[in-house]
């Protein structure tokens, strides 16, 4: 339980409430979502024995330093001593900083295992589609639709996606991954197209509510499933799969 802090100033007492307050309880069963994909480190976390279930979340601008601030950032939002209350971990496995992400996933293995608990993988561009597609048009809404981004000197990476159905009563999107992000050779048509954006802030949230999808569906995500996504791999002539 989070203390609250009481500081004499001109003799009044001022009454600092930390925003964490009354968020971490004994009872607590915790949703954690990581994602680390870009030069920031995201991290959410929701309760789900609270009566009005609300996200935490963080953006932590690390860097190229998150090696040394990882455990610490987690902690600053979920102690360490809530951990053995998560029930679900979510993260991200790229395409994105190779250390990063590898970090980000090396713990979350870690933790899932420890306390055998599900760990949801999802890709950077997998997360992003229920937020891009909006930008194609909506007689085609369920049709298949292509992320790419253009890498310098090295191509493009491009995954396909597609909407398989709107749960009304959630309001979840389920999208189904139909080619993860890989390099895609130029014979490729990636016709419709949208080009890849970070935005850290909203995809941690859809990260903890694809979580939250699985733990209603009492989906049992294995922590060794979960696997980095290398797409720039000295094979760059590899074909891609037939679809």
């Amino acid at each position: 339980m989070e203390q609250v802090k009481a500081r004499r100033r001109n003799s009044k007492i001022i009454i600092i409430i930390n925003p964490l307050q009354n968020f971490h309880t004994s009872n607590s069963k915790y949703l954690l979502a990581l994602h680390s994909c870009s030069e920031s480190f995201g991290i959410a976390v929701k309760d789900l024995e609270n009566r009005k279930p609300e996200i935490k979340r963080r953006i932590f601008h690390t860097g190229r330093s998150l090696s040394n601030k990882l455990l610490s950032c987690v902690d600053t939002l979920l102690p360490k001593k809530f951990w053995k209350q998560i029930v679900r971990i979510s993260v991200v496995t790229g395409p994105g900083s190779f250390t990063s992400t590898r970090l980000t996933l090396s713990m979350a293995r870690t933790i899932s295992q420890q306390i055998d608990c599900s760990l949801d993988a999802i890709s950077s561009f997998h997360l992003m589609a229920p937020r891009l597609q909006k930008y194609l048009p909506k007689k085609n809404i369920f049709a298949p639709f292509w992320i790419k981004d253009i890498l310098p000197r090295r191509g493009v990476l491009a995954g396909k996606y597609q909407l398989k159905e709107i749960h009304k009563k959630s309001e979840f999107h389920e999208y189904i991954e139909l080619l993860s992000p890989q390099l895609i050779n130029n014979e490729i048509d990636l016709n419709p197209s949208i080009n890849a954006s970070d935005d850290l802030e909203k995809d941690i949230i859809s990260l903890i509510n694809y979580s939250q999808f699985h733990h209603d569906k009492r989906i049992n995500s294995k922590w060794d499933k979960a696997l980095p996504i290398y797409p720039t791999s000295p094979v760059d002539n590899k074909k891609p799969p037939e679809f």
